[in-house]
Protein backbone atom coordinates (compact mmCIF):
# COMPACT_ATOMS: atom_id res chain seq x y z
CA UNK A 1 0.00 0.00 0.00
CA UNK A 2 1.45 3.33 -1.24
CA UNK A 3 1.88 6.39 1.53
CA UNK A 4 -0.98 8.07 2.57
CA UNK A 5 0.07 11.35 1.24
CA UNK A 6 1.03 9.64 -2.27
CA UNK A 7 -2.64 9.57 -3.16
CA UNK A 8 -5.84 11.52 -2.89
CA UNK A 9 -7.43 11.03 -0.05
CA UNK A 10 -11.67 10.81 -0.17
CA UNK A 11 -12.03 12.33 3.64
CA UNK A 12 -10.09 15.67 2.96
CA UNK A 13 -11.04 18.24 1.66
CA UNK A 14 -9.22 20.19 -0.75
CA UNK A 15 -6.52 22.57 0.73
CA UNK A 16 -7.58 22.05 4.37
CA UNK A 17 -5.81 20.21 6.54
CA UNK A 18 -6.78 16.04 6.80
CA UNK A 19 -9.34 15.99 10.06
CA UNK A 20 -7.40 12.72 11.48
CA UNK A 21 -4.87 15.16 12.11
CA UNK A 22 -6.66 17.87 13.15
CA UNK A 23 -6.82 17.91 17.49
CA UNK A 24 -8.61 21.17 17.88
CA UNK A 25 -12.32 22.15 17.29
CA UNK A 26 -14.49 25.43 17.80
CA UNK A 27 -17.78 26.04 18.07
CA UNK A 28 -19.34 22.83 18.60
CA UNK A 29 -19.63 22.92 22.47
CA UNK A 30 -23.28 21.71 22.95
CA UNK A 31 -22.74 18.60 20.47
CA UNK A 32 -19.26 17.30 22.17
CA UNK A 33 -21.11 17.52 25.40
CA UNK A 34 -24.17 15.96 24.01
CA UNK A 35 -21.81 13.01 23.11
CA UNK A 36 -19.77 13.16 26.48
CA UNK A 37 -22.87 12.60 28.67
CA UNK A 38 -23.80 9.68 27.00
CA UNK A 39 -20.27 7.93 27.31
CA UNK A 40 -20.33 8.84 31.19
CA UNK A 41 -23.57 8.11 31.55
CA UNK A 42 -23.01 4.25 30.83
CA UNK A 43 -25.61 4.14 28.31
CA UNK A 44 -23.52 5.26 25.21
CA UNK A 45 -25.44 4.54 21.92
CA UNK A 46 -23.89 2.88 18.97
CA UNK A 47 -24.57 4.72 16.18
CA UNK A 48 -24.36 8.42 15.94
CA UNK A 49 -24.82 10.73 13.12
CA UNK A 50 -22.65 13.77 12.92
CA UNK A 51 -24.30 16.36 10.02
CA UNK A 52 -23.72 19.45 8.55
CA UNK A 53 -22.51 21.44 6.05
CA UNK A 54 -19.24 20.93 4.48
CA UNK A 55 -16.12 21.99 6.71
CA UNK A 56 -17.81 22.85 9.54
CA UNK A 57 -15.77 20.04 11.48
CA UNK A 58 -18.18 17.14 11.15
CA UNK A 59 -15.20 14.50 10.48
CA UNK A 60 -13.04 16.15 13.07
CA UNK A 61 -15.65 15.88 15.76
CA UNK A 62 -15.89 12.31 14.89
CA UNK A 63 -12.24 11.52 15.27
CA UNK A 64 -12.02 13.39 19.15
CA UNK A 65 -14.96 11.02 19.66
CA UNK A 66 -13.08 7.67 18.29
CA UNK A 67 -10.38 8.88 20.36
CA UNK A 68 -11.56 9.01 23.51
CA UNK A 69 -13.52 6.07 23.33
CA UNK A 70 -10.48 3.82 22.37
CA UNK A 71 -8.82 5.12 25.61
CA UNK A 72 -6.96 8.36 24.77
CA UNK A 73 -6.74 10.21 27.69
CA UNK A 74 -8.47 13.58 27.33
CA UNK A 75 -6.28 16.76 28.93
CA UNK A 76 -9.74 18.01 30.33
CA UNK A 77 -11.91 15.22 32.48
CA UNK A 78 -14.97 16.17 31.11
CA UNK A 79 -13.97 16.77 27.36
CA UNK A 80 -12.63 15.33 24.22
CA UNK A 81 -9.37 17.35 23.94
CA UNK A 82 -7.08 14.21 23.56
CA UNK A 83 -2.65 15.58 22.55
CA UNK A 84 -1.61 14.32 19.51
CA UNK A 85 0.97 12.82 21.53
CA UNK A 86 -1.51 10.32 22.95
CA UNK A 87 -0.60 6.93 22.14
CA UNK A 88 -4.04 6.18 20.86
CA UNK A 89 -3.94 9.28 19.10
CA UNK A 90 -0.97 8.57 16.83
CA UNK A 91 -2.46 4.99 16.12
CA UNK A 92 -5.51 6.29 14.70
CA UNK A 93 -3.47 9.09 12.91
CA UNK A 94 -1.40 6.05 11.20
CA UNK A 95 -4.60 3.94 10.78
CA UNK A 96 -2.91 1.26 12.50
CA UNK A 97 -5.14 0.85 15.83
CA UNK A 98 -6.56 -2.68 15.33
CA UNK A 99 -10.05 -1.10 16.95
CA UNK A 100 -10.50 1.07 14.35
CA UNK A 101 -12.15 1.38 10.62
CA UNK A 102 -12.54 3.99 8.48
CA UNK A 103 -14.58 3.61 5.76
CA UNK A 104 -14.49 5.54 2.97
CA UNK A 105 -14.41 6.15 -0.95
CA UNK A 106 -11.28 3.95 -2.19
CA UNK A 107 -8.22 4.64 -4.01
CA UNK A 108 -8.11 2.89 -7.31
CA UNK A 109 -4.62 2.34 -8.37
CA UNK A 110 -5.10 0.79 -11.47
CA UNK A 111 -7.19 3.67 -12.82
CA UNK A 112 -5.43 6.00 -10.20
CA UNK A 113 -8.46 7.58 -9.25
CA UNK A 114 -10.45 7.47 -6.29
CA UNK A 115 -13.70 5.74 -6.61
CA UNK A 116 -16.90 7.73 -7.30
CA UNK A 117 -18.53 6.03 -4.59
CA UNK A 118 -18.21 3.76 -1.85
CA UNK A 119 -19.01 0.18 -2.39
CA UNK A 120 -20.61 -2.64 -1.36
CA UNK A 121 -16.97 -4.30 -1.53
CA UNK A 122 -16.05 -2.19 0.87
CA UNK A 123 -19.29 -2.56 3.19
CA UNK A 124 -17.72 -6.17 3.66
CA UNK A 125 -14.25 -5.45 4.59
CA UNK A 126 -16.24 -3.72 7.91
CA UNK A 127 -18.84 -6.60 8.15
CA UNK A 128 -14.98 -8.44 8.62
CA UNK A 129 -13.84 -6.30 11.20
CA UNK A 130 -16.71 -6.70 13.62
CA UNK A 131 -16.73 -10.06 13.11
CA UNK A 132 -13.73 -10.48 15.12
CA UNK A 133 -13.46 -9.33 18.64
CA UNK A 134 -11.79 -6.16 19.52
CA UNK A 135 -8.35 -6.51 19.79
CA UNK A 136 -8.17 -4.98 23.27
CA UNK A 137 -10.89 -5.96 24.72
CA UNK A 138 -12.87 -3.44 24.57
CA UNK A 139 -14.68 -1.06 21.76
CA UNK A 140 -14.67 -1.56 17.98
CA UNK A 141 -15.01 2.09 16.27
CA UNK A 142 -15.98 2.58 12.77
CA UNK A 143 -16.07 5.91 10.99
CA UNK A 144 -17.76 6.13 7.48
CA UNK A 145 -16.83 9.45 6.00
CA UNK A 146 -19.33 10.22 4.50
CA UNK A 147 -22.99 8.39 3.75
CA UNK A 148 -23.61 10.81 0.53
CA UNK A 149 -21.00 8.53 -1.03
CA UNK A 150 -22.27 5.81 -0.77
CA UNK A 151 -24.63 3.39 -3.29
CA UNK A 152 -28.02 1.84 -1.85
CA UNK A 153 -26.73 -1.60 -1.96
CA UNK A 154 -24.16 -0.50 0.42
CA UNK A 155 -26.21 1.76 2.63
CA UNK A 156 -28.81 -1.05 3.32
CA UNK A 157 -25.46 -3.26 4.62
CA UNK A 158 -24.56 -0.15 7.05
CA UNK A 159 -28.26 -0.77 7.92
CA UNK A 160 -27.91 -4.32 9.00
CA UNK A 161 -25.11 -3.41 10.71
CA UNK A 162 -27.12 -0.60 12.52
CA UNK A 163 -29.82 -2.60 12.94
CA UNK A 164 -27.63 -5.87 14.62
CA UNK A 165 -24.40 -4.31 16.44
CA UNK A 166 -21.70 -6.15 17.66
CA UNK A 167 -21.51 -5.38 21.32
CA UNK A 168 -18.74 -3.09 22.22
CA UNK A 169 -19.13 -1.50 17.90
CA UNK A 170 -19.76 2.47 17.88
CA UNK A 171 -20.28 3.61 14.45
CA UNK A 172 -19.79 7.20 13.70
CA UNK A 173 -21.61 8.21 10.43
CA UNK A 174 -20.86 11.57 8.78
CA UNK A 175 -23.25 12.87 5.92
CA UNK A 176 -23.51 16.65 4.17
CA UNK A 177 -27.17 16.22 3.87
CA UNK A 178 -28.73 13.49 5.88
CA UNK A 179 -32.54 13.80 4.25
CA UNK A 180 -31.18 12.45 1.60
CA UNK A 181 -30.30 8.83 3.91
CA UNK A 182 -32.64 6.05 4.57
CA UNK A 183 -35.25 7.49 7.13
CA UNK A 184 -34.81 3.53 8.84
CA UNK A 185 -31.01 4.85 9.30
CA UNK A 186 -31.31 8.09 10.44
CA UNK A 187 -33.99 6.59 12.58
CA UNK A 188 -31.41 4.23 14.44
CA UNK A 189 -28.79 6.88 15.27
CA UNK A 190 -28.23 9.75 17.27
CA UNK A 191 -27.76 13.22 15.60
CA UNK A 192 -25.10 15.74 16.11
CA UNK A 193 -26.38 18.36 13.97
CA UNK A 194 -23.11 20.58 13.80
CA UNK A 195 -23.40 24.93 12.37
CA UNK A 196 -21.15 27.02 10.34
CA UNK A 197 -18.97 28.17 13.04
CA UNK A 198 -19.95 31.97 13.62
CA UNK A 199 -17.11 34.48 12.54
CA UNK A 200 -16.42 35.79 15.88
CA UNK A 201 -15.62 33.00 16.92
CA UNK A 202 -13.21 31.68 14.40
CA UNK A 203 -11.31 35.03 13.82
CA UNK A 204 -9.67 35.06 17.36
CA UNK A 205 -8.87 30.94 16.80
CA UNK A 206 -7.55 31.70 13.12
CA UNK A 207 -5.41 34.40 14.26
CA UNK A 208 -3.97 32.54 16.97
CA UNK A 209 -2.98 29.89 14.80
CA UNK A 210 -1.49 32.37 12.62
CA UNK A 211 0.12 35.58 13.90
CA UNK A 212 2.49 36.60 11.41
CA UNK A 213 -0.53 36.92 9.04
CA UNK A 214 -2.35 40.32 8.35
CA UNK A 215 -5.81 41.39 9.98
CA UNK A 216 -7.15 41.82 6.19
CA UNK A 217 -6.04 38.49 4.99
CA UNK A 218 -7.61 36.62 7.92
CA UNK A 219 -10.95 38.76 7.43
CA UNK A 220 -10.88 37.34 4.05
CA UNK A 221 -10.38 33.76 5.08
CA UNK A 222 -13.25 33.88 7.49
CA UNK A 223 -15.67 35.63 5.51
CA UNK A 224 -14.39 33.42 2.58
CA UNK A 225 -14.66 30.15 4.63
CA UNK A 226 -18.65 29.13 4.73
CA UNK A 227 -17.67 28.95 8.58
CA UNK A 228 -15.66 26.13 7.76
CA UNK A 229 -12.01 26.47 10.35
CA UNK A 230 -10.27 24.21 8.25
CA UNK A 231 -11.37 25.87 4.81
CA UNK A 232 -10.55 29.21 6.98
CA UNK A 233 -7.18 27.89 7.66
CA UNK A 234 -6.46 26.33 3.83
CA UNK A 235 -7.38 29.78 2.48
CA UNK A 236 -4.62 31.92 4.72
CA UNK A 237 -2.07 28.64 3.86
CA UNK A 238 -2.86 29.69 0.15
CA UNK A 239 -2.83 33.46 0.37
CA UNK A 240 -0.05 33.63 -2.36
CA UNK A 241 -2.04 31.65 -4.68
CA UNK A 242 -5.84 33.13 -3.90
CA UNK A 243 -6.54 35.93 -1.67
CA UNK A 244 -3.92 38.25 -2.80
CA UNK A 245 -4.81 37.66 -6.72
CA UNK A 246 -8.09 37.34 -6.48
CA UNK A 247 -7.74 40.92 -3.62
CA UNK A 248 -5.84 42.52 -6.68
CA UNK A 249 -8.13 41.52 -9.59
CA UNK A 250 -11.35 42.65 -7.94
CA UNK A 251 -9.83 46.20 -7.03
CA UNK A 252 -8.97 46.36 -10.47
CA UNK A 253 -12.20 45.07 -12.15
CA UNK A 254 -13.21 48.50 -13.51
CA UNK A 255 -11.15 48.39 -16.36
CA UNK A 256 -9.42 46.02 -19.12
CA UNK A 257 -5.77 44.10 -17.17
CA UNK A 258 -5.25 41.20 -19.00
CA UNK A 259 -2.07 40.80 -17.50
CA UNK A 260 -3.17 40.44 -14.60
CA UNK A 261 -5.82 37.66 -15.60
CA UNK A 262 -3.16 35.62 -17.38
CA UNK A 263 -0.98 36.20 -14.13
CA UNK A 264 -3.34 34.46 -12.40
CA UNK A 265 -4.69 31.97 -14.83
CA UNK A 266 -1.26 30.68 -14.68
CA UNK A 267 -0.12 30.42 -11.25
CA UNK A 268 -3.36 28.00 -11.27
CA UNK A 269 -3.40 26.18 -14.24
CA UNK A 270 -1.05 23.10 -13.56
CA UNK A 271 -1.90 20.03 -11.29
CA UNK A 272 0.50 20.63 -8.45
CA UNK A 273 -1.93 23.69 -7.72
CA UNK A 274 -5.19 21.87 -8.04
CA UNK A 275 -6.19 22.49 -4.32
CA UNK A 276 -5.94 26.26 -4.07
CA UNK A 277 -7.24 26.04 -7.89
CA UNK A 278 -10.43 24.75 -5.98
CA UNK A 279 -10.23 27.37 -3.47
CA UNK A 280 -10.16 30.11 -5.91
CA UNK A 281 -13.11 28.93 -7.65
CA UNK A 282 -15.05 28.99 -4.23
CA UNK A 283 -13.62 32.44 -3.26
CA UNK A 284 -14.76 33.62 -6.62
CA UNK A 285 -18.45 32.14 -6.41
CA UNK A 286 -18.81 33.37 -3.04
CA UNK A 287 -17.58 36.83 -4.15
CA UNK A 288 -20.08 36.71 -7.60
CA UNK A 289 -22.65 35.53 -5.04
CA UNK A 290 -22.53 38.48 -2.85
CA UNK A 291 -22.46 41.31 -4.86
CA UNK A 292 -25.66 39.92 -6.87
CA UNK A 293 -27.01 40.27 -3.35
CA UNK A 294 -25.87 43.39 -2.54
CA UNK A 295 -26.82 44.72 -5.91
CA UNK A 296 -30.51 43.75 -5.29
CA UNK A 297 -30.63 44.87 -1.79
CA UNK A 298 -27.73 47.44 -0.87
CA UNK A 299 -26.49 45.59 1.94
CA UNK A 300 -23.19 43.55 1.80
CA UNK A 301 -22.12 40.62 4.14
CA UNK A 302 -19.00 39.42 2.01
CA UNK A 303 -15.56 39.84 2.61
CA UNK A 304 -13.35 42.36 0.72
CA UNK A 305 -15.35 45.35 0.15
CA UNK A 306 -18.51 46.32 -2.24
CA UNK A 307 -16.37 46.11 -5.81
CA UNK A 308 -16.19 49.11 -8.13
CA UNK A 309 -18.41 48.61 -10.71
CA UNK A 310 -21.92 48.26 -10.97
CA UNK A 311 -23.95 46.04 -12.76
CA UNK A 312 -27.95 44.83 -12.38
CA UNK A 313 -28.31 41.79 -10.17
CA UNK A 314 -29.26 39.78 -12.72
CA UNK A 315 -26.22 40.34 -14.62
CA UNK A 316 -23.90 39.48 -11.30
CA UNK A 317 -26.21 36.38 -10.90
CA UNK A 318 -25.14 35.22 -14.75
CA UNK A 319 -21.61 35.51 -13.98
CA UNK A 320 -22.27 33.64 -10.95
CA UNK A 321 -23.73 30.70 -12.27
CA UNK A 322 -21.24 31.14 -15.65
CA UNK A 323 -18.44 30.38 -12.84
CA UNK A 324 -20.25 27.52 -11.26
CA UNK A 325 -21.03 25.85 -14.85
CA UNK A 326 -17.11 26.52 -16.07
CA UNK A 327 -15.75 24.91 -12.99
CA UNK A 328 -18.05 21.39 -13.15
CA UNK A 329 -17.20 21.60 -17.31
CA UNK A 330 -13.98 21.90 -16.32
CA UNK A 331 -13.06 19.02 -14.39
CA UNK A 332 -16.36 16.97 -16.08
CA UNK A 333 -14.38 17.56 -20.13
CA UNK A 334 -11.08 17.93 -18.67
CA UNK A 335 -10.43 21.35 -20.61
CA UNK A 336 -7.47 23.30 -20.70
CA UNK A 337 -7.25 25.07 -17.16
CA UNK A 338 -5.45 28.46 -18.10
CA UNK A 339 -7.93 28.97 -20.94
CA UNK A 340 -10.87 28.46 -18.91
CA UNK A 341 -9.83 30.74 -16.09
CA UNK A 342 -8.89 33.75 -18.71
CA UNK A 343 -12.16 33.29 -20.41
CA UNK A 344 -14.03 33.47 -17.06
CA UNK A 345 -12.49 36.20 -15.54
CA UNK A 346 -12.55 38.95 -18.57
CA UNK A 347 -16.15 37.69 -18.62
CA UNK A 348 -16.44 39.15 -15.37
CA UNK A 349 -14.66 42.61 -16.30
CA UNK A 350 -16.72 43.35 -19.50
CA UNK A 351 -20.17 42.05 -18.75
Amino acid sequence: MADKDEYPQADQAPGCPHPRETYDLIGHTAAEQKFVQSLESGRLHHAWLISGAPGTGKATLAYRMARRLLGGASLLSDGLDIPKDDPVSQRIESLGHGDFFLLRRPYDFKTKKLRSEIPIAETRRLADFFAHKAAEGGRQICIVDSMDEMNRKAENAILKTLEEPPKGAVMILISHNPGRLLPTIRSRCLNLALRPVEPELMRPWLTRRHPDDSPEIIDAAVSLSRGGPGKATALVAAKDKVLTPLTRFLAGLAKSDPRTDMMIAGSLSSNAVLRERHLFWEALQDVLQTQAKFAATGDWQGAFKPLPVQKAPEKWEALWQKCCHLQNREQALNMDKKSVMIDLLSSIRSA
